[in-house]
């Protein structure tokens, strides 16, 4: 038993140390910038990206690419911000209205790629209002839907009572096997 505890002990170490030596790769490199869609804006074309594509109440992350629309050139120097609006109907008329607000950055390892994180309470048809804002290109601003979907599963009564009844399970058997092997050893001692 001893022995078993040192080797599983030796192997969580060198697992924590492995863990630790890895270096970070960054998933969403510019080379493999995909976007969903792209819109030119004044004197910009901006690539827009976000994940997971069919977005759920929750975080999306989301990824701006802007270039110089005649050119192509890629803008690193700019401030983006996304307004994100709620899409309401009232009185039979569609209403919009802001909601809340992220900046979204670059970094050196990827520089013409802005991220940003969003979280979504609750699902519907959202309004991304993106402003690109750079000292040496200009200014454009443009406006894209985002629908979000609910939750795929909600937490509820009957999935803590499946819960409970798995661990009642799982103790009642872990049970059995330490009295089982404990009246087996039992047998052997008196036996010999």
């Amino acid at each position: 038993m001893r022995r078993l505890f040192r080797i599983s002990s030796i192997a969580v170490v060198l697992c924590l140390l492995l863990a630790g030596i890895t270096t970070v790769v960054w998933a969403q490199s510019d080379e493999s910038f995909d976007p969903l869609f792209v819109r030119t804006a004044g004197d910009f074309e901006v690539a827009v990206r976000w994940l997971p594509p069919a977005p759920q109440v929750g975080f999306v992350n989301i990824a701006l690419k802007p270039t110089i629309a005649d050119t192509g050139e890629p803008v690193t120097d700019a401030r983006v911000l996304v307004v994100v609006e709620r899409s309401l109907v009232v009185n039979g008329e569609n209403v919009i209205e802001p909601d809340f607000e992220v900046v979204a950055v670059n970094n050196p390892e990827s520089p013409t790629v802005y991220r940003a994180n969003m979280k979504f309470e609750e699902a519907g048809n959202w309004v991304l209002h993106i402003q690109v804002d750079s000292p040496t290109s200009g200014h454009t601003d443009f406006r894209a839907p985002i629908v979000t979907l609910p939750p795929p599963i909600e937490p509820g009564l009957e999935g803590g009572w499946v819960f409970l009844g798995i661990f009642i399970v799982l103790l009642a058997g872990s049970a059995y096997l330490v009295f089982s092997s404990r009246r087996a050893r039992a047998a052997r001692t008196e036996s010999s």
